[in-house]
């Protein structure tokens, strides 16, 4: 591949001047960040870091005077704000330039995991069933709902709003989490199904062709057999948290050639129907008796180098380096 000129677009928390961004290189928050520029520099290009936080103004000057070649697209807010994520996209198509991963369209379909339920559903995919909970309406009546449920926000993401208490047995437990995260987080909410079995994480490459990794699991080492397991927003984020517990992520258990195929099969349906582009993260619970049920889509997910994205990849025997040479090469045909 040729050398490009690209530019490295992140979100900020707080506005930060480029003139200032050598002060956080090293910040834990910007690993990711970090390591995505100097893969991009290894190979050769030329690579422009820019951090927007809720000013579209001065990005849109810097695409028009620097023209890049592309946009590595890591972000996921505006201003703070993650709603605003498929904007972002939406502007870069609007500016005529081409960015990596998915594009407005399948990223604000995926962040409402009511509809894209619907949708697979619609097409013979194994789901869960919900109930969408707004902040305007009462809660909708439970009588006859499957319990035990898991509620939590509707369209949050990286498990915000996920706890213990997020598992429920009852109407009356699922009302008042309803209620907790109306709230505190001032959201709709989606009361789901709670489906027992493996927690399991399938990443793929690629928009027409395309490349599955070997799944991922997350496993709960110090939980009894009829306990529930899920993953919480700690069991993500806090490393002492999943140690003093037992959880871990690591390649999923061994399956028959025929269940892997089923498996790979239904996750590149799901990627195609969610119109994914470049690289996404099909998160599934797969039952004892081999049933696979979809529990959410993740389009552009972490692709830091030790988090599962990657981690697949290599195990798919794709290193970093040409991971990353991938996702830039793939954002390219998409837009020729």
């Amino acid at each position: 591949m040729k050398a490009l000129k690209i530019l490295l677009l992140f979100d900020l928390s707080v506005d930060i001047k480029p003139e200032d961004y050598h002060q956080y290189w090293n910040n834990p928050d910007w690993k990711t960040e970090k390591e995505v520029r100097k893969t991009l520099t290894d190979l050769g290009h030329e690579v422009i870091p820019y951090g927007i936080y809720n000013d579209v103004e001065p990005f849109i000057k810097l695409v028009r005077d620097q023209q890049p070649d592309l946009v590595f697209n890591m972000s996921e807010a505006f201003s703070g704000n993650r709603n605003l994520e498929p904007h972002m996209t939406a502007l870069l198509q609007l500016v005529g330039v081409p960015f990596t991963g998915a594009g407005p369209k399948s990223l604000q379909l995926c962040k409402d995991k009511g509809l894209t339920k619907v949708i697979l559903d619609y097409h013979g995919i194994l789901t869960p069933k919900f109930l969408v909970a707004k902040k305007s309406k009462p809660v909708p009546s439970l009588k006859r709902f499957p319990f035990p449920a898991f509620v939590k926000p509707l369209q949050l993401e990286s498990s915000e709003g996920i706890s213990q208490g997020s598992y429920v047995e009852n109407e009356k437990e699922a009302v008042a989490r309803v209620e907790f995260i109306h709230e505190k987080y001032g959201v709709d909410a989606i009361i789901e199904e709670f489906i027992d079995g493996r927690e399991v994480y399938v990443s793929i490459l690629g928009n027409e062709k395309l490349k599955v990794f070997p799944p991922r699991e997350l496993f709960f080492k110090q939980k009894g057999e009829d306990e529930p397991k899920f993953a919480t927003y700690r069991t993500k984020w806090d490393q002492a948290y999943r140690k003093k517990w037992g959880i871990d992520s690591g390649w999923a258990a061994r399956m028959s050639e025929a269940e892997e195929k089923k498996l790979q099969e239904t996750c590149k349906e799901i990627y195609r129907l969610l119109q994914i582009q470049g690289f996404g993260r099909i998160d599934l619970r797969i039952k004892d008796n081999g049933d696979i049920y979809f529990i959410e889509a993740n389009p552009n997910p972490s692709i830091a180098k030790r988090e599962d994205y990657a981690l697949s990849a290599n195990k798919g025997g794709m290193d970093y380096q040409e991971l990353i040479s991938k996702i830039v090469s793939l954002s390219l045909r998409e837009s020729a």
